[in-house]
């Protein structure tokens, strides 16, 4: 279990996540402005507020990020498994008196799920912010989330995939073999990774092996676009990518166009926060 640390520390290259994120809901509720409804999901919300651990600069978690883009969404729904994280952050909503937001305490694993989309209509447009610190996201979760929305779209991923975090540390051991057959839906990561130690694969071409079986797995939930960005860090040290899945052109468009540019973070010369339409 994690430690509830309000606010969150978090390293540069969680902030750069952070403006990525910001970004492409910006455009993509500019440009999906006339959908009659329109819903947020955030399964590892946290607190809602970070702190650089470089320079203790204040950064606006995800929540916020979502709750400022400009138009709003029609519901959110933040999910937290550390009631003083969650409470924290439903304080924060309830004091800026927002009442389209619900935070709710569980592992989003778990019933928890049933939940948030109960309260998201299937014909919605609907995206999901799915950011662990680890493998905690089980494939099962994922699969629920795509199957959610009826009709000629699904709802939206963007997933932060920990290989060089998780995956890469720690696909060697025995102990893991559950954790990784929970994250990736079945065990056809070992075959992976038994192919891969036989070819003799450096650091590079495994990453780019085991980022494309994620990609793959999406692809057969039969997403139309998969793409991965990355992979991020800080400095040459590479923590994770992070993989969008959409059913909708303009949405690949917009978010191959957010990603082209390096971001900066709050705390960093020449930073501004983005501008909201009026």
């Amino acid at each position: 279990m994690k430690a509830a640390t309000i606010p969150k520390p978090i390293g540069d290259w969680t902030a750069q996540k952070l403006e990525y994120l910001d970004y492409y809901l910006q455009a993509y509720r500019t440009v999906t402005k006339g959908a009659r409804e329109a819903y947020y999901i955030d399964l590892f919300s946290g607190c809602g507020d970070c702190i650089r651990k470089r320079n203790g600069y204040n950064v606006a978690g995800s929540p916020w990020r979502a709750l400022r883009t400009i138009p709003s969404f029609q519901g959110y729904f933040f999910v937290e498994e550390v009631a003083q994280l969650a409470n924290h952050l439903n304080t924060r909503i309830q004091q800026q008196g927002i009442q389209f937001a619900k935070v709710l305490i569980g592992d989003c694993n778990g019933p928890v799920l049933d939940k948030v989309l109960s309260g998201v209509p299937k014909t919605a447009l609907s995206f999901a912010f799915l950011d662990p610190s680890g493998i905690q996201l089980k494939w099962t979760t994922v699969k629920k989330l795509a199957v959610h929305r009826i009709g000629l779209r699904k709802m939206e991923l963007l997933i932060l995939y920990p290989y060089d975090m998780v995956i890469r540390r720690f696909i060697s051991n025995p102990q893991m073999r559950q954790a990784f057959t929970l994250f990736f839906g079945d065990d056809s990561w070992i075959g992976e990774y038994e192919e891969s130690i036989e070819c003799g694969e450096d650091t590079q071409t495994r990453r780019k092996r085991f980022v494309e079986l994620y990609k793959n797995n999406l692809k057969s939930l039969n997403y139309k676009f998969v793409d991965d960005y990355g992979p991020m860090g800080y400095g040459k040290r590479p923590y994770y990518h992070v993989i969008f899945a959409s059913d909708e052109g303009i949405g690949q468009r917009i978010m191959k166009d957010v990603w082209a540019k390096y971001r900066l973070i709050p705390g960093q010369l020449g930073y501004e926060p983005i501008k909201r339409p009026r």
